[in-house]
């Protein structure tokens, strides 16, 4: 499992998601504190990250890497 699959894992379950929510973006700390900045979105029928259905949240990482 690479680093962008074990956030998104780390980020469903920090923030309470279902399977439905895709991790699109992180935002790695440069400071060294080992916080990321995560984005999710659900797809919409087409495949496509709805706008209108995201989240966002901070979680630990340093533990991931």
């Amino acid at each position: 499992m690479n680093l962008w699959q074990r956030l998104e894992e780390r980020g469903r379950e920090e923030l309470k998601l279902g399977q439905s929510w895709h991790l699109y973006a992180v935002d790695l700390d440069k400071s060294g504190y080992g916080w990321a900045e995560v984005k999710f979105a659900r797809k919409d029928s087409q495949g496509i990250f709805s706008t209108t259905d995201s989240t966002f949240g901070n979680i630990k990482y340093f533990d991931l890497r």
